[in-house]
């Protein structure tokens, strides 16, 4: 279960509970130099598509990652 806190002063990646897969994305896209691509994620998580797409869309929902030109980048230093 992903839970954000009510506080926008907070450092999100404190205050966000996210499960094993959506851990396991986030990671990958901090530790991207470059935008990582909706393709790029599939590959290096090995999950299903809509799988991805609903944890790059809860991602971005908490402010912990963002839609760029080429891709997703993290706004998270956790």
């Amino acid at each position: 279960m992903v839970t954000a806190c009510p506080s926008e002063a907070c450092g999100r990646c404190d205050c966000v509970d996210l499960t094993e897969r959506e851990s396991m994305v986030c990671h990958f896209i901090r530790d991207s130099a470059e935008p990582v691509t909706f393709s790029e994620l599939k590959r290096e998580s090995s999950l299903h598509q809509e799988l991805v797409s609903r944890i790059v869309h809860r991602l971005v929902k908490y402010g912990l990652a963002e839609k760029v030109e080429g891709g997703y980048r993290s706004l998270c230093t956790c």
